[in-house]
């Protein structure tokens, strides 16, 4: 009778969530990327946060369990396009600062998930709450997870209109920016 007691209490410690930082660092990355239309039709504008900072709740016998928490400073914004001058590129990092993410006012964007779904393969769907301009919508996303490295890797898609941003366009409209935009993100969570 002790064994057993022993063991289940052995199987219960292990059982336990386990609490991980997520923070911005190395090869690890969140990135935003975003079509053209119009004469631009084919450029995407792709930007990268590199400063962010989360909390991972993981429990490796009942996936469903985990959580995940992810703040992002949007005032971090880095236009990465190459396909523009660089005068161009401050114009548009400084009107994506401004006014689409506004960050003078809304200095972070966060994420907050509210179901985790194991779809097998160390694959997940993570539903949750993504606020943006202090707008919070739901969005579900698409995470798979390296449990030796604790390394998290995932994508979803969002529309702007959802948070209350107009796409940008200039032109009369004949460049513009789709409403769809794509968040992808490799991080690592560290104990």
């Amino acid at each position: 009778m002790l064994l057993v007691i022993l063991l289940l209490s052995i199987t219960a410690a292990f059982a336990q969530p386990v609490d991980y930082t997520i923070a911005a660092g190395g090869q690890d990355k969140i990135s935003l990327e975003v079509d053209k239309t119009g004469f631009l039709k084919g450029k995407k504008h792709n930007f990268e946060f590199p400063n962010y900072s989360g909390k991972l709740t993981y429990d490796a016998q009942t996936p469903a369990n985990s959580r995940v928490e992810l703040k992002i400073d949007a005032g971090s914004l880095v236009c990465k396009d190459t396909w523009v001058s660089p005068k161009d590129l401050k114009k548009i990092q400084d009107e994506a600062l401004s006014t689409v993410l506004v960050v003078s006012k809304y200095p972070d964007m966060r994420f907050t998930s509210t179901k985790v779904t194991p779809q097998g393969n160390n694959r997940f769907q993570v539903e949750g709450v993504l606020t943006i301009r202090g707008n919070g919508k739901p969005v579900t996303m698409d995470v798979t997870l390296d449990p030796a490295t604790m390394k998290l890797g995932g994508k979803s898609s969002f529309k702007m209109s959802a948070y209350g941003i107009k796409p940008p366009s200039a032109g009369l409209g004949t460049v513009g920016t789709k409403d769809e935009m794509v968040a992808t993100f490799q991080v690592t969570a560290k104990k």
